[in-house]
């Protein structure tokens, strides 16, 4: 079925995104009437079509929910490079929200969201113990557009994104958007944008747990200022799986959160993985009135999934990393592969057709892509 606007703009509605921006479906779609947005009434939560101008959650305050038609009555914030969100001057100043004390090249909504933005900076690059034997974990992030950057410091950065571009494309097949044309894995990894908030990957990071020279485990996520934060994708190479990699990963991913105040993490599951996400690793299902809340937030979700949260806090670290590291695990992934999944399984993520990696797929690629790069040295 293709797209039909059920509400036109004063401009020409050819610039407007043909897919829905919070279930990635066509339909009759209601426009946003300041940003190329589009949205099915039902995934706006709107019964009926509005009279005059509309704006979508994204454009709206992300406090009072509402936006001036003219920009006039009350000012508002620029887009903030961290957390995407705008705010009325007003309701800033009503919840005591602080805003940056300096003035950065990028918009930022607040002295938190800045704050939070320049401490993730200070770390990327760099080697963090994991406090187990032979494990560190580092923060990467595409620098394409960061031209004050050393060439050596951004030729390496690309190597490691590209040995974390081959672990993740080595755990799933491409996950094609734009009628085959882009593979959104690798977008993700280059923090690639777009006009379309549902395309549009910049601040996404990747995290990587190594041991020695090699990636063993690897998420990609994206801090949306204090809110929350999204983990779109998490891989962990074969022969490490069933040793507690995604557990360590994780633990060091949410005790920097809890650090910077973020309250929640957030991530897509597939029905088959709700019962892992909450035994193994405590998410939840999102209720409904909380989904509400973060509509306004560009997350990457995919259809057929359920979104999980896990909330954060800064007590709930007393257990020590040796201790996960060491908990006998309850997940075996060969077992779930062949019990639940069968070879050849296949999952529709929003729009996008996902197939899950079997064994020896993953071990076949793993190795080609080791030989690939012993004929580049």
């Amino acid at each position: 079925m293709g797209s039909k606007y059920v509400k036109k703009k004063n401009h020409e509605s050819q610039n407007n995104d043909k897919l829905c921006s919070v279930c990635q479906e066509a339909g009759y779609l209601l426009l946003c009437d300041r940003c190329p947005s589009s949205y099915h009434l039902e995934c706006a939560q709107i019964e009926t079509i509005p009279d005059g101008k509309w704006f979508c959650p994204s454009c709206c305050c992300g406090l009072c929910g509402l936006r001036d038609p003219n920009d006039h009555t009350q000012l508002i914030t620029e887009v903030c490079y961290q957390c995407s969100r705008q705010y009325h001057v007003n309701c800033m100043s009503r919840a005591g929200i602080k805003f940056p004390r300096n003035i950065p090249s990028e918009n930022f909504c607040s002295q938190s969201c800045f704050k939070l933005h320049d401490d993730i900076q200070k770390l990327l690059g760099i080697s963090f113990p994991t406090g187990v034997d032979g494990l560190t974990w580092k923060l990467l992030k595409s620098n394409n557009s960061d031209f004050n950057m050393h060439d050596a410091l951004r030729a390496d950065t690309h190597a490691k994104l590209s040995q974390a571009l081959d672990l993740l494309r080595a755990c799933f097949k491409p996950i094609l958007i734009e009628r085959g044309k882009r593979n959104i894995i690798i977008d993700i990894i280059n923090s690639s944008t777009s006009k379309y908030k549902r395309l549009d990957f910049h601040g996404f990071f990747v995290m990587v747990l190594q041991k020695d020279d090699e990636f063993t485990c690897v998420a990609t996520f994206r801090i949306h200022g204090q809110k929350l934060a999204e983990m779109p994708l998490v891989a962990t190479i074969f022969k490490y799986r069933g040793q507690g990699m995604c557990r360590v990963l994780l633990h060091e991913l949410t005790k920097m959160l809890s650090k910077w105040q973020v309250q929640r993490l957030v991530l897509p599951s597939v029905s088959d993985q709700l019962e892992f996400w909450q035994s193994v690793f405590g998410f939840s299902k999102m209720p409904t009135v909380e989904k509400l809340e973060i509509l306004g937030f560009p997350l990457l979700v995919f259809r057929g999934t359920t979104i999980c949260q896990k909330i954060l806090s800064n007590t709930m670290f007393g257990m020590e990393i040796e201790e996960v590291s060491q908990e006998p695990s309850r997940f075996n992934p060969k077992d779930y592969l062949k019990d639940r999944l069968g070879p050849g399984t296949k999952r529709n993520f929003r729009n996008l057709n996902y197939k899950l990696m079997s064994e020896v797929e993953v071990i076949r690629k793993e190795k080609k892509i080791m030989l690939e790069d012993r004929e580049k040295i």
